[in-house]
């Protein structure tokens, strides 16, 4: 405890011209004495700390030293306050709050107004399971536990062990990095398919990871540089009116508007390599956009609609 208490002095510090030892105390709610002991303590691990009597005085870092060797600058705690923003906005963890309150000297919104960036990675829709699923792994995660897991991957349905090491935010979908009994090796799991899971009594050893490797073909195969081998373009047409929530599908770098007004259509044109993934693209944009081109698109995109109209063929 004291370690981390130290720690957030020296944050605070090195971050700030003066502040006083009442409102040290107040902060990590300890007393004036325990404050004088931290900083002889930082004083002989070699930060050098001078203090300032009387009337707006207090305590600081020398101002050579912190020129010189400051551990974190201000652009270096907006970036941080923001980070741990975005993790308390899904984790509301109380260790998180307090590693703010330390890091951000006085009211964090004058950092909060000064950095460049918002991550909340929240759902928007209150109780959500996504969150839930997470909270619960995430405690598999600080107690080494092993986790089963009920899970739908591409080819069927599955009960595995895994061992639970990280948590992974990615293209606004969360993921659970863990070791998976079953394969022997380290697998990626989609939160959103993982049907059911149980933290087993049953602990594990951590295991060492070097890094966690994405596959982006996803990316690369749908939306594609121009002028790249091998690919063709995608020519969709849609109604102004559903051009906001195209949107959410699509990037608005894509769309291209008619010049007979703004009533008129216009047309969405993007580069694929891959036309089964082009047409689940197209198939989710229900009936907001109709496929111009190419050809082999449009005959796909019409055989799945023919299997889909023969699902119902007779029921209306």
């Amino acid at each position: 405890m004291r370690l981390e208490r130290l720690l957030g002095l020296l944050c605070i510090l090195v971050s700030t011209d003066k502040i006083t030892i009442q409102k040290l105390a107040e902060r990590f709610a300890v007393s004036r004495r325990t404050i004088f002991r931290d900083l002889d303590t930082l004083n002989g691990a070699g930060i050098p700390i001078v203090s300032y009597p009387g009337v707006g005085g207090g305590v600081a870092v020398v101002e050579g030293y912190k020129m010189d060797r400051n551990v974190l600058s201000t652009g270096d705690i907006e970036k941080i306050f923001t980070a741990l923003n975005g993790l308390k906005s899904i984790e509301g963890d109380t260790a998180i709050t307090n590693l703010i309150a330390k890091l951000v000297p006085g009211k964090t919104e004058a950092v909060f107004s000064q950095s460049d960036y918002v991550i909340d990675m929240s759902s928007w829709f209150a109780d959500s399971i996504v969150h839930e699923k997470i909270s619960t792994l995430h405690r598999g995660i600080r107690e080494h536990r092993c986790v089963l897991l009920e899970y739908i991957s591409r080819d069927h349905r599955s009960i595995r062990t895994v061992e639970p090491h990280k948590l992974v935010f990615k293209q606004s979908y969360w993921y659970l990095y863990a070791f998976c009994r079953k394969r022997d090796a380290f697998r990626l799991f989609k939160i959103n398919r993982i049907v059911s899971y149980e933290i087993l009594e049953e602990h594990f050893q951590l295991r060492p990871i070097a890094a966690i490797k994405f596959n982006n073909s996803y990316g690369a195969e749908l939306f594609a540089p121009k002028n790249q081998a091998d690919l063709f373009e995608v020519v969709l047409e849609y109604d102004t009116a559903d051009e906001f929530e195209l949107t959410n599908k699509i990037d608005a770098a894509f769309f291209h508007r008619s010049m007979e007004g703004q009533t008129a259509g216009g047309q969405i044109r993007f580069q694929v390599s891959n036309l089964k993934w082009a047409a689940d693209l197209v198939l989710g944009l229900q009936d907001k956009a109709r496929v111009i081109a190419p050809p082999a698109l449009q005959k796909e995109i019409k055989r799945r609609l023919d299997k889909i109209n023969f699902y119902y063929k007779g029921d209306i």
